[in-house]
């Protein structure tokens, strides 16, 4: 069997959300309302906060865009859209017009949905330790937990340095350890 190929992926009609992962295409079902507030929630606290950190930095110092939805392009046969993503404005000095996303992220967050949750927890890791995309959060609003891998020393795989459960309360989890995120909100 072809391994397909973004313009495969290009090639579905109409608004359907679908992902191109190793040369196949998954179809995705329409996120819960729980996934969609958690991943808002999330994306708020991060852009507030990064925000008003480069309003506080030195001009000069490199920061993050941070997206949700983010469609990202790893390669010809990998291309799908994160929940949020974090890039460095140094790979990402520009938004794409249309299309997506050819820089790397520096950061991948997942909000775990049942019918999409092998994709998200092996499928799509692969992919981004392949391509070093250094921090790695996977969010289960099932079990209110976070856990959080990293791409340590060269490493060609990650390393889980964090699983957080939604008692634990406000915490400052990598790559933002200077944020707190009170979880308990984040999975009310």
């Amino acid at each position: 069997m072809r391994k397909l190929q973004e313009e495969d992926l290009m090639a579905i009609p109409g608004d359907a959300r679908a992902e191109l992962i190793d040369g196949v295409i998954y179809m995705m079902a329409p996120a819960s309302a729980r996934h969609s507030l958690i991943a808002s929630l999330l994306t708020a606290k991060i852009v507030t906060h990064t925000e008003q950190k480069r309003e506080k930095g030195p001009k000069d110092s490199d920061s993050w865009i941070i997206l949700a939805e983010a469609w990202t392009d790893y390669d010809k046969h990998n291309s799908f859209v994160h929940d949020i993503a974090a890039f460095s404005r140094k790979d990402l000095p520009e938004l794409p017009e249309s299309g997506a996303i050819q820089a790397r992220p520096v950061w991948v967050c997942e909000v775990i949905s049942p019918s999409n949750w092998a994709n998200d927890t092996q499928r799509k890791r692969v992919v981004l330790e392949k391509y070093g995309v250094k921090f790695y959060w996977l969010v289960d609003p099932i079990r209110k937990n976070i856990q959080v891998f990293e791409l340590k020393n060269n490493s060609e795989n990650y390393q889980i340095i964090y699983s957080a459960e939604a008692a634990e309360g406000i915490l400052n989890l990598p790559p933002f350890k200077d944020l707190d995120l009170d979880l308990m909100k984040i999975f009310s």
